[in-house]
């Protein structure tokens, strides 16, 4: 039995899984790709183009093993005949596609362009806000492939993001045959799987139309799933969480661990009611968190590494109590006479003194409260992070040491 015959049927690891893609792309006449273990990326020599193998190695792990094979193809095919984008919008027009994603992807997309030195903002990805923690954003869409529009393509083209944006919902539109959103006891699941499932959460019209208890809720767990419920609909919230929290670390191209309700034709940041539903929401929000923030970590601290910056990027703590539901938290950690850049966590531990181990806990909430002057917000970072660059007074920490917790 071959190599390849033998990792098809049993779990790999980050490393094996890149090995197995450079030598699926040998074979299609690409060689010397370059492993790069902490993007878990494979970029290719003498181009400005990179491979990078998470959303692949998800399906890859989580498919049948008769189905491996084909993910591996799939992956070096969509590589390999990535499209010219024509010159002239009118060309490119029938294939311009929207695209719902995590604002995370984007900042985090931004990052590694500054760690490869490869910063210009005319080949920024083209997107605008569209809710909380949400972006959307500007394709180019063929059969093997789905390429994002940068800034520069849209100057070749002489036209401005919203005009694209327009053509691109006409597409999506004529894309969209409503009978394909199934419905059972009020939940409703995309079945289109065409890689857009998740952006028709912006035809709004469509949403409205649905059968459900309340004002719509939906969930885009990843960007092949798109469940709409109602907001009183509580156990249609329950299996929509559940069903949507699994598929959002299984499976590829995950895309946000958040509810959203749609409010007057706009969707907003829906915070469930029911406490056992906001716990298990707080639960997958904490987990996202913890891979955003050490991915971003990671490249920050590259970037400080290059251009001499001397400040702590604090990490995203996730902790267990022992209660006897092992409930979580997470906690950032701020050190007295240490510059910090801080993510936002359920909870700050300050450090007084770390050589007598003087520290004490609050809730975030409650710290800002005391020392939120103190916290400057980093623009243009997702998930957000605060810059402390002088730790609190003796007055204040006295004052915060009366509200702190144990967690």
């Amino acid at each position: 039995m071959s190599f390849l015959d033998k990792v098809f049927f049993r779990k790999v690891s980050r490393k094996e899984f890149a090995e197995i893609v450079a030598r699926a792309f040998e074979e299609s006449g690409i060689e010397n790709l370059e492993y790069r273990e902490a993007e878990f990326a494979l970029k290719t020599p003498g181009k400005d183009s990179t491979v990078f193998l998470h959303n692949s190695y998800s399906n890859f792990c989580t498919a049948p093993k008769s189905e491996r094979a084909a993910i591996i193809a799939r992956l070096v095919a969509s590589f390999s005949s990535i499209p010219e984008i024509p010159n002239s919008f009118a060309a490119a027009k029938p294939n311009l596609m929207p695209v719902v994603r995590d604002a995370a992807y984007y900042s985090l997309s931004r990052l590694l362009t500054r760690v490869h030195k490869s910063d210009d903002t005319e080949l920024e990805w083209q997107s605008e806000k569209f809710a909380s923690g949400l972006v959307l954003g500007l394709a180019y869409d063929t059969e093997h492939s789905i390429t994002s529009i940068n800034h520069k393509q849209l100057i070749d083209w002489g036209v401005d993001l919203k005009e694209a944006f327009a053509a691109a919902k006409d597409n999506l539109w004529e894309k969209t045959d409503p009978s394909r959103m199934a419905g059972q006891n009020g939940v409703y699941l995309a079945e289109w799987h065409d890689s857009y499932d998740s952006s028709r959460m912006m035809l709004t019209e469509l949403i409205y139309r649905l059968q459900v208890d309340g004002d719509p809720v939906a969930f885009v767990p990843n960007r092949d799933a798109l469940w709409v419920t109602g907001k009183d609909n509580l156990a249609g919230l329950r299996a929509v969480m559940k069903a949507g929290s699994e598929s959002h670390f299984n499976a590829g191209h995950s895309l946000s661990p958040d509810l959203y309700v749609l409010v007057e034709g706009k969707w907003e940041l829906y915070v469930p009611e029911d406490a056992e539903l906001k716990a298990q929401w707080l639960a997958t929000r904490r987990r996202r968190n913890y891979m955003d923030y050490d991915q971003q970590k990671k490249m920050l601290d590259q970037i400080h590494e290059q251009t001499g910056e001397d400040y702590f990027v604090a990490s995203y703590n996730v902790f267990e109590r022992k209660d006897k539901d092992k409930t979580q938290y997470s906690v950032c950690v701020w050190t007295n006479d240490v510059d910090s850049s801080l993510p936002k966590a359920d909870a700050i531990a300050f450090i007084v003194r770390p050589q007598s181990n003087d520290m004490f806990v609050v809730p975030w909430e409650q710290a800002v409260e005391v020392v939120g002057d103190l916290l400057e917000e980093e623009k243009e970072i997702v998930p957000v992070r605060y810059r402390a660059r002088r730790f609190p007074a003796q007055e204040r920490v006295k004052r915060l040491r009366q509200v702190g917790m144990r967690m």
